[in-house]
């Protein structure tokens, strides 16, 4: 022992004490530079310095004052000398950078020759060059200019400090510009360097320069454009790199991968953003760097596996970043060969499969990320495991089944996003243990359930997104515990009840939005709450619309004063809306009260606070003229005033108001009259002027400066010839002039014609002449209805080789002639398909069996044209069951053919009877001969048949009595011979005028058929003694009625009970009951769509 300790352990006590002494002289050292006292010529100069440097609140250098400038604020000497060493004026005020003022390099620094330490960064030096006469500060060793807003080129005088070991001139709060870097060559101690967003893409010899720094350690060179990279480099010199980062360069290629396999000490490579990269070379050059620690390869459109990537990286790996590329791959597969993963990123790929169980066993994740990809299953309880994760975000996926009871456990937990997939059940309880939780994404799932109380315990979470859901009952009171919460969004789901007090004590919110619920209660109990927030509340929007709100607008509204958008329409507001609500409001930009019962009582001298670009006031009550308030919104995009009582001409200053053009115009559903006035818009504008009383021609001057998408002055008096400008809207979507007195011919657009057209309504007019045949271009159309006009010729084919996108097509009550062309089947989107009252002649083609939109069964509602479906819902007028109905909304659910009143011969296609989605059917009128298909039974959804008026013979189909949805049927005046089916719902459809006209038919409720006495023997005899009974209890109902109230009632009774019409009362009213349910599941089937 004594022998080992003399020989091993004798050693190591003189060392010891060595490096101890090192120790604390080192630290003496240090103190004597933090207090030595400077040369007064160095402080002099640090005064001119400082001088010259932006310092917003004056506390930054607030210290330089006293005779000792060792002691400042950034500022370092000398022990010994006395000579200040390091200056430090890094710009401390980061919250402000955005909005710094100008400082100015003052030439006193040169004054400073002893400095090591240089510190300009994060400061506004204007666009400065970088001064050469650094290059005099030769005793420098640390030199930060990054951020600083110098441009220029980088002075190659740099060179001449050669005792550098930290450079940094990362220009990207500048434009800095470099076109030699032969100089970093004298710069052999460098450790550091940053040049990034530095130009360097006339820098030839970049490579070279820096591969002649073997002391480098650290290089940042991310989007600094550097020029190609050449197959063949130069053996690899920089043995001491441990971090590169070459992001955002897209002439970086696969070349510089194999240059870096020998680069042994190398852990951190950034590649981010570099153009693309083959998967191929990308394995082996991968393979050789085995001691990478970071990898990022995100968005370069790597195609492949990604297990080529995950299965040859290093085992000591700890962050992964290969976000938006092409990969593909199972995740299960991923993660097992990843398990000391502390950071992954795989967002926005194509990787697919299950979160397998063993994630659980990944114990040191920190941040997971993989949304938008196509990964499906549930998520495994398992995930509660990840003890120290702080990121998930899960966004975007197929994800299902129900959030983890487990999820309580992240106790670490900051972001959890789980937004966009087909997540179900309920919130856990459980979350309520997340109390690190800033921000939680829900939204766009199927969540159902009641909020859990649990959710008040969050009380970090500064952002809580639930929107697009199913969740039901009321917002828990436990809300009002979120005292940290910045934006809450629970729209679009099913919540009941009163907003909570307590919502009105959160005064840190700044974004509420509870759209598109059953939320009810009093506004006056949120807004009274936050307007008393001390200091005032920084909310600036509130979105509430669409829900059951009751009571009046408090006018404490008017004290928000951060607010700049308010949406409250369609709830049950009421009162008066006064000056008081908008007091404070001046940075408002969004008003909407729309739908509600309020009364806007503001004087016409009335200058609002605020300059809004939206205003909405629809159905609420205005009076008589548009507010003259309304001419001092000079930024006006806006203004929705329909249903608000306006009656007589527009103002003249409307006409030229808002010189900058209109987005969206609505003054529809007024008594408005006189001319229409003068519009201006932007392009792709919407202007509604509709069922207003507007009279006379179209001026020229009304489209002087208009290309609208949507144009509606439907419901007017507008008379004269159809406006020629048309033509020359070529960003139209939507026309609408229908029910005006238009007259003259369509014009003939040749080389202007709006090819976006989706829908055109020009039915109810006085229009003559043939349909143009500029519309074949508008490949968009969807809906064509020039119904009710004086328009001839023949029906163009070109209808049904040119508009295949058509959903709706109606033309009746013309002049047209000619055959239904063939090609009608290519309309294979055809919803409704309305010929009637014309001339049409010849056969119905049986290609009619082709129109896919009506074989199958629509169950689905969503707008018919796509383009703003939120501005804008199509209509149609469809003649059915002996009267004219307006569908809308529902629309996509309506089928129907009307070709009635026409010369049609021939038979009716058999063909026809395989459009089984088909709800209404009429033939009527027309020449019609040969039998009723006997697979019309297959029609299983009609509900109107009209074939009346024809030459049809034969028996009546039996497969008739299968159309159980069948309310309307009229077969009158036909050949028809035979018996009446009267099975199933045929029962119903007992009035004789259906059958009328049919000399052949018999049975009820016509004659009995010939031997029907005959066959039934006694029984006929029992039918004749219930059909007199019947006759006298007809009678003594109606002397009921004579003799007095209660014997008259009985009297109502009975002939309810012996008269066939209410029994039909009875099925049309179950059918309209069926019609509401189908709706109502369509739009519960639509918002789940919608989730997805």
């Amino acid at each position: 022992m004594a022998t080992g300790y003399g020989c091993g352990g004798g050693a190591l006590v003189p060392m010891y004490v060595m490096l101890m002494a090192l120790l604390i002289s080192s630290r003496a050292i240090s103190r004597l530079e933090a207090k030595g006292s400077c040369v007064e010529s160095e402080r002099r100069a640090l005064l001119a310095v400082g001088a010259d440097m932006y310092d917003p609140s004056g506390d930054w250098l607030a210290s330089w004052t006293g005779d000792d400038c060792c002691t400042w604020r950034g500022v370092a000497c000398d022990g010994a000398t006395g000579h200040v060493t390091k200056l430090d004026l890094r710009f401390p005020y980061l919250d402000v950078v955005g909005d710094v003022d100008a400082s100015r390099v003052n030439p006193s620094l040169l004054e400073l020759t002893h400095l090591k330490y240089l510190d300009l960064s994060m400061n506004n030096f204007s666009s400065a060059a970088v001064p050469e006469t650094f290059a005099s500060l030769v005793h420098l060793e640390y030199l930060n200019l990054s951020s600083a807003m110098f441009a220029g080129a980088v002075p190659p005088r740099l060179g001449n400090l050669s005792a550098l070991r930290y450079l940094d001139l990362n220009g990207c709060y500048g434009d800095l510009h470099v076109d030699d870097l032969g100089w970093l060559s004298h710069l052999p101690y460098l450790r550091y360097l940053d040049m990034s967003c530095v130009d360097m893409s006339l820098a030839t010899n970049w490579f070279h320069s820096i591969n002649s720094i073997p002391s480098l350690q650290v290089l940042h060179l991310q989007w600094s454009n550097p020029t190609y990279v050449p197959p063949t480099l130069p053996p690899f010199n920089l043995t001491s790199i441990t971090m590169l980062d070459l992001s955002g360069n897209l002439n970086i290629n696969t070349s510089i991968l194999d240059w870096l396999s020998n680069a042994s000490t190398l852990e951190h490579l950034q590649l981010g953003s570099c153009g693309g990269f083959d998967i191929q070379p990308l394995q082996p050059a991968l393979a050789a760097l085995t001691n990478l620690l970071e990898l990022d390869l995100s968005a370069n459109d790597i195609e492949g596996e990604i297990y080529g990537i995950v299965g040859n990286a290093s085992k000591r790996l700890r962050n992964l970043d290969l976000q938006w590329n092409k990969l593909t791959g199972d995740i299960a597969r991923i993660l097992v060969s990843l398990r000391h993963l502390e950071y992954l990123v795989i967002d926005n790929n194509q990787i697919t499969g299950h979160l397998p169980e063993m994630l659980g066993n990944l114990s040191s994740l920190r941040y997971l990320s993989f949304s938008s990809n196509q990964i499906s299953g549930d998520i495994p309880q398992t995930v509660g495991n990840l003890l120290r994760l702080e990121f998930i975000y899960f966004s975007g996926n197929n994800l299902s089944g129900e959030i983890p009871q487990s999820i309580g456990n992240l106790t670490n937990l900051i972001q959890l996003y789980l937004g966009r997939n087909t997540i179900a059940g309920s919130i856990p309880e459980s979350i309520g243990n997340l109390r690190n939780l800033e921000e939680l994404y829900l939204s766009h799932n199927s969540i159902t359930g009641h909020l859990p109380p649990s959710i008040g315990n969050l009380e970090n979470l500064q952002a809580m997104y639930l929107q697009n859901n199913f969740i039901t009952g009321r917002i828990p009171a436990t809300v009002g515990g979120l005292r940290s919460l910045r934006r809450l969004d629970m729209s679009s789901n099913s919540l009941t009840g009163n907003i909570p007090r307590g919502m009105g004590s959160l005064c840190n919110l700044e974004y509420i939005d509870l759209s598109d619920n059953n939320v009810a209660g009093e506004l006056a109990d949120l807004i009274d709450g936050l307007s008393n927030c001390s200091p005032p509340l920084r909310l600036s929007s509130l979105h509430v619309s669409n829900n059951n709100l009751s009571g009046i607008i408090p006018p404490s509204l008017g004290q928000l004063s951060e607010l700049s958008e308010l949406y409250l329409p369609s709830n049950s507001l009421v009162g008066n809306v006064t000056e008081s609500h908008f007091a404070n409001l001046a940075i408002l930009k969004f008003l909407d009260i729309s739908q509600n019962t309020l009364r806007v009582i503001l004087p016409d001298d009335w200058v609002p606070p605020f300059d809004a670009f939206t205003i909405g006031m629809s159905s609420c009550h205005l009076g008589t003229i548009i507010p003259a308030w309304i001419r001092t919104q000079t930024s006006l995009e806006n203004l929705y005033l329909s249903r608000t009582g306006l009656w007589g001409t527009i103002p003249a200053w409307f006409s030229g108001f808002n010189p900058s053009g209109w987005h969206y115009l609505d003054l529809s559903s007024n008594s408005l009259h006189g001319s229409l006035p003068v519009v201006r818009s932007v392009e792709q504008s919407i202007i509604n002027l509709s069922n207003n009383s507007f009279s006379g021609p179209l001026p020229r001057s009304f489209a002087a400066d208009l290309n609208p998408s949507i144009l509606t002055l439907s419901d007017n008096r507008i008379s004269g010839d159809f406006p020629p400008f048309f033509c020359n809207m070529t960003l139209l979507e939507v026309l609408d002039l229908s029910n005006n007195g238009l007259s003259g011919e369509l014009p003939d657009c040749h080389s202007s014609y709006p090819t976006s057209l989706q829908s055109l309504h020009l039915n109810n007019n006085s229009l003559s002449g043939s349909l143009p045949a500029f519309l074949k271009h508008c490949k968009q159309l969807i809906t064509l209805d020039l119904g009710e006009n004086r328009l001839s010729g023949e029906l163009p084919r070109w209808i049904g080789s040119s508009l295949s996108s058509l959903k709706v097509l109606r033309l009746r009550s013309n002049l047209l002639h000619g055959t239904i062309s063939a090609h009608i089947s290519n309309l294979t989107s055809l919803h409704v398909l309305d010929l009637s009252c014309n001339n049409l002649s010849g056969a119905i083609p049986s290609s009619i069996g082709l129109l896919d939109a009506m074989v199958v069964i629509q169950n689905v509602i969503e707008p018919l044209i796509d383009s703003n479906a939120r501005y804008y819902s199509e209509h149609v007028l469809i003649t059915t069951k002996g009267s004219t109905i307006e569908y809308s909304t529902v629309l996509s659910l309506v089928t129907s053919i009307d070709l009635s009143n026409n010369d049609l011969h021939g038979e009716i296609p058999v063909e026809l009877t395989d459009l089984h989605g088909l709800h209404f059917l009429n033939l009527s009128k027309n020449h019609l001969a040969g039998e009723i298909p006997t697979d019309i039974g297959g029609m299983r959804q009609l509900e109107s048949l009209d074939l009346s008026m024809n030459n049809l013979g034969g028996e009546i189909p039996l497969s008739l009595s299968a159309l159980n949805f069948l309310s309307h049927m009229n077969l009158s005046y036909n050949h028809l011979s035979g018996r009446i089916p009267t099975s199933n719902q045929l029962q119903t459809l007992n009035d004789p005028s259906i059958y009328v006209g049919n000399k052949g038919l018999c049975g009820t409720p016509l004659p009995k058929c010939p031997g029907d006495e005959a066959s039934q023997g006694p029984a006929s005899a029992g039918i004749q003694e219930e059909d007199n009974s019947d006759k006298l209890e007809m009678i003594l109902n109606i002397a009921s009625i004579v003799i007095g109230f209660v014997v008259g009632f009985w009297g109502f009774v009975g002939t309810m009970i012996v008269k066939q019409g209410m029994r039909i009362a009875v099925f049309q009213w179950i059918d309209r009951i069926y019609w509401r349910l189908a709706v109502k599941l369509a739009k519960l089937k639509l918002k789940g769509q919608r989730m997805t």
